[in-house]
Order: C-alpha cells, then sequence, then structure tokens
C-alpha cells in the first residue's frame, strides 16, 4: 500500500468517526455547539498526532467532554450506552458488569489523555456562532442547503 492508499483510509477512518460523533450526539440529544465542540475535540486530537487509541474511544471521549465544555453534561453511562448500541446494533443493551465498568475506566481514562493531549484547550469560538448572528435566515437557509449537497457527495464517495 502507497503512501496516498494509506491517506485514503485514513480519511475514510475520520469520516466515518465524525459521522459517528454526529449521529451519537442526536441521539444523545446534544445541541449544535456541544457537536461542533465534540468534532472539534476529535480533529484536535488526530492533528495533535494522537494515534495508537481507538478512535471510536476517543470519539466517546469527545463527546463526554464537550457535554461538559459547553454545559450540556452527558451521563457517562449514557454516552455509552448509545455508543455501544451505534457500534453493536444487535447485541443487547451493556448491564452494570464488569465489561461496563471497564468501558466506564477506559472512557475517563482516554478524558485524561484527550486534556493532557490538548493542553486542556478545550473551548473553541465557532465558526457557525458569528455566522449565525451576522447572517438573514435566507442566507442561512442557502448555506446549509449547500452544505448538505456537499456532505451528500462526500457520502457517495465513501
Amino acid at each position: 500500500m502507497g503512501p496516498l492508499e494509506g491517506d485514503k483510509t485514513e480519511a475514510r477512518t475520520h469520516f466515518k468517526v465524525a459521522r459517528f460523533i454526529m449521529e451519537a450526539g442526536v441521539k444523545l440529544g446534544l445541541r449544535s455547539v456541544p457537536l461542533a465542540t465534540a468534532c472539534t475535540l476529535y480533529h484536535r486530537w488526530t492533528v495533535a498526532g494522537g494515534g495508537g487509541t481507538d478512535p471510536y474511544l476517543v470519539a466517546m471521549t469527545a463527546l463526554y467532554l464537550a457535554g461538559k465544555v459547553e454545559e450540556q453534561h452527558l451521563r457517562s453511562r449514557d454516552v455509552l450506552n448509545v455508543c455501544h448500541r451505534y457500534l453493536h446494533p444487535s447485541s443487547p443493551p451493556l448491564d452494570l458488569d464488569a465489561r461496563f465498568w471497564e468501558l466506564r475506566d477506559s472512557l475517563a481514562q482516554c478524558e485524561l489523555l484527550l486534556l493532557r493531549c490538548l493542553c486542556f484547550r478545550v473551548s473553541f469560538q465557532h465558526p457557525h456562532k458569528v455566522l449565525s448572528e451576522d447572517l438573514e435566515e435566507a442566507d442561512l437557509a442557502r448555506i446549509v442547503g449547500e452544505l448538505l449537497q456537499l456532505y451528500a457527495l462526500d457520502a457517495d464517495l465513501t
């Protein structure tokens, strides 16, 4: 496999994980700003070279941490159950057994790792907050429509 093929595989993985963040975040009832924060946390982790860790564990951690940062707190049990159900749709819900507590400990450890990796810089100025205050509703609808078309194009490519 050449260097470009590796980049494509990595890009596909990050695209799938970003989709996972968005879909799991919606199922958890997160608003748009915490969702954007979770995606930004995951992206910053990848840019910082946080390899060697399961990207879906980092994504779960980003969702959990984004809830804290943006004052829309989530219970770790809810995050684990929703994410487990997303990744393993045919399996039963998690019981409060040793496996659950291992996953919860992994989430807590990954949160500390993510915070250290990002030097505790977890608050962001999201551009869509500024855009939404300055634009008319018709302009926002047009921009959202164009973004959805781009998203559909990206989805077709994968």
